[in-house]
């Protein structure tokens, strides 16, 4: 098993490093680099895949939060108390950075999420080398689809609800508002910036200088 493991990690590295050496060199380097590119298609693809995971990921602490509330209810039998709600809302919130967390350890480590691993997509640098720590957190803070995500927006406008239900901080109810509009619009403004960039790259790719490459095969 442990001979298993280091060899895929060594053909996992072998692939990366056969699809870096085509963004920036061969004798027809422009070319290569544009057939290592991976396009809109897979990106969508990789997605889509990375979201039903979100989904399965952050029903597994709505399904925490919703036993915290229940038990704290008698098990339905007595109304639950406002720390029980205040209880769901901070596991709530709990998911997202977790789930962002997850992806950054990916990409550090792997250079691909979830999806990305099952479409055969690697993250790598303008240059070709692995991406650094400074340009994941850029990469994450850019409106990337992941970290802000329409399933993050649901989780955003029931916080709003709550904080209004609770009559707690209109800080967090307007800042909760704010994360759930930017929950909607920025997977749509990547996909729209991604279809007009020549390079299919969305905005968090070109801030943080990175691109999606399609890895090379084993």
């Amino acid at each position: 098993m442990a001979d298993y493991r280091c060899y895929n990690r060594r053909s996992m590295a072998e692939r990366m490093a056969a699809a870096r050496s085509a963004l920036v060199g061969g004798d027809d380097a422009e070319n290569a680099a544009a057939s290592s590119r991976a396009g809109l298609g897979a990106r969508l693809i990789a997605y889509l895949i990375d979201s039903i995971f979100l989904f399965g990921f952050t029903a597994v602490f709505a399904t925490i939060a919703g036993l915290t509330v229940f038990v704290s209810s008698d098990f339905g039998e007595e109304n639950p108390s406002d720390g029980a709600f205040l209880a769901l809302v901070i596991i709530l919130l709990a998911s997202m950075p977790s789930w962002i967390l997850l992806n950054l350890l990916l990409l550090r480590f792997r250079s691909q999420t979830l999806g990305q691993y099952v479409l055969g997509l690697g993250v790598t640098r303008e240059d070709g080398e692995p991406p650094t720590v400074r340009q994941l957190g850029l990469y994450f803070a850019a409106l990337h689809p992941l970290g802000f995500h329409p399933i993050f927006a649901m989780l955003w406008a029931l916080i709003a609800w709550e904080s209004v239900v609770l009559a707690s901080s209109t800080v967090l109810f307007i800042g909760s508002i704010a994360l759930a509009l930017l929950c909607i619009a920025g997977p749509v403004a990547s996909l729209l910036f991604a279809a007009v960039d020549g390079r299919h790259r969305g905005i968090h790719d070109r801030l943080a200088g990175l691109v999606l490459i399609r890895l090379a095969h084993d």
